[in-house]
């Protein structure tokens, strides 16, 4: 029996509203029961063509919207996705095998969760077309449940493989401490907890209404780097996970330092940088002063998505009609003209590109964020021939502090693989 796929951050049990459901490479009679039952009750089916099987997809019923996925861009599936809930639709994405085995299920995984939509992971038999799911890293455990009613964890992480191979035998460790506040800090605590660690979740309390991970929770930090070293001392913490925003310099530096000063070991996990294609325009400027002086006077309609506090560097601009988007109400000076719209992703490259059109937007104002939950505007700004102002990432706080880099990663899998090391498997 599956039971219900758990919706991030709210802490409450909820129906799932997609299911990620493997179908394998064998006959129909060999799909779990909860998979049949679950394509025949589908209002919406995604699936991409040539790569189901035919008896998978005639038990999708004939008056489901059937929606072939192959050809559209990551920005698009999740558009057409939004617009079946819209229409209150169950949603069921079908992948030959099981969703483990693909990338674009994990990726799917952390759009949902970003955007609070309830998901859940139904296993199918692994195809021997597809690699392996130990290989890659599995479906968000948090969002969904597995087919025993559990956290959809798989192995792909590596805190649950008991085969111990590569993993030195250690003593349980303590408090594991992750510095949050992205989809990835959620997505790793939440993987950490199933695992039956012990996860505290710094979160800096800039936002009201943060969404929350599984597991314990400080709101508003520590103070300084003093206050987060005592806090490590006090705690017997056996590691620090720092999975904050680039942009987040202070609270990494103070990382940094209190690593330092107390010999916990340390690691960054930070999301990849973003890259310029071809068709993009980019203006790339070192800091958000540098794009006010790429904006003022040289357009008439910026966007601006460089959250609450950037939008006030800006405030000064008297010729700009800004459209300036962000979660909550910035709480400085705004532009003489502005549209103020407060909404969350993520959002799908058909929905960024009719509010680029509809606003007659001339310039897209970004941050080098980097990752894939917010990178459809610069997929839209691209398609609409919109230059996009990039801000560069701050400069490495190791550096600036002096000190050695820390170990990086770039994936939720490898973060957990490297408390693995240390630790040895549960």
């Amino acid at each position: 029996m599956n039971g219900p796929a758990v919706t991030r951050g709210s802490g409450a049990q909820t129906p799932p509203a997609v299911h990620l459901i493997g179908v394998g490479p064998g006959p129909v009679d060999l799909l779990t029961v909860r998979a049949s039952r679950l394509i025949a009750m589908s209002g919406t089916c995604l699936h991409a063509h040539g790569a189901v099987p035919a008896e998978a997809m005639s038990l999708v019923p004939p008056t489901a919207r059937v929606v072939d996925i192959s050809g559209l861009s990551e920005g698009q599936a999740i558009d057409e996705i939004s617009a079946a809930l819209g229409r209150g639709d169950r949603v069921v994405h079908l992948f030959a095998g099981d969703p483990g085995q693909h990338p674009e299920s994990r990726t799917l995984a952390d759009t949902l969760d970003s955007a609070g939509i309830s998901w859940e992971h139904v296993p199918g038999i692994c195809h021997p077309d597809f690699t392996s799911p130990v290989d890659v890293e599995g479906p968000h455990p948090g969002g969904g449940t597995g087919a025993d009613g559990g956290p959809a964890t798989g192995q792909a992480a590596g805190v649950n493989d008991q085969s111990g191979a590569g993993a030195p035998a250690s003593t349980t460790p303590g408090k594991i401490l992750v510095l949050g506040g992205t989809v990835e800090a959620r997505r790793l605590a939440d993987l950490l907890v199933s695992a039956g660690l012990d996860v505290v979740t710094a979160l800096a309390g800039k936002l009201a209404r943060p969404r929350l991970p599984r597991g314990e929770v400080l709101i508003g930090g520590f103070g300084d780097v003093d206050g987060l070293a005592q806090w490590l001392r006090a705690t017997g913490a056996s590691a620090v996970i720092d999975a904050t925003d680039p942009f987040a310099v202070q609270i990494s530096t103070d990382a940094i330092l209190a690593a330092a000063d107390t010999g916990v070991p340390l690691l960054r996990l930070q999301r990849p940088r973003w890259t310029e294609g071809e068709g993009d325009r980019w203006i790339r400027v070192p800091d958000m002063r540098a794009a006010v002086e790429a904006v003022r006077g040289q357009y008439r309609r910026p966007m601006l998505t460089v959250g609450k506090l950037g939008a006030s560097e800006f405030a000064g601009d008297s010729q700009g009609a800004y459209l300036i988007r962000c979660s909550e109400p910035p709480p400085g000076p705004l532009p003489e003209r502005y549209l103020l719209v407060l909404d969350k992703g993520p959002f799908g490259v058909d929905s960024e590109r009719t509010i680029m059109s509809r606003h007659r937007i001339d310039v897209l104002v970004t941050r080098e964020s980097g990752g894939r939950a917010s990178a459809a505007k610069l997929e839209a700004a691209r398609a609409l021939n919109i230059p996009v102002v990039m801000v560069d990432r701050p400069r490495d706080p190791a550096e600036a502090a002096g000190l050695p880099t820390p170990e990086t990663v770039h994936r939720v899998d490898e973060a957990a693989r490297w408390l693995v090391e240390r630790f040895g498997s549960r």
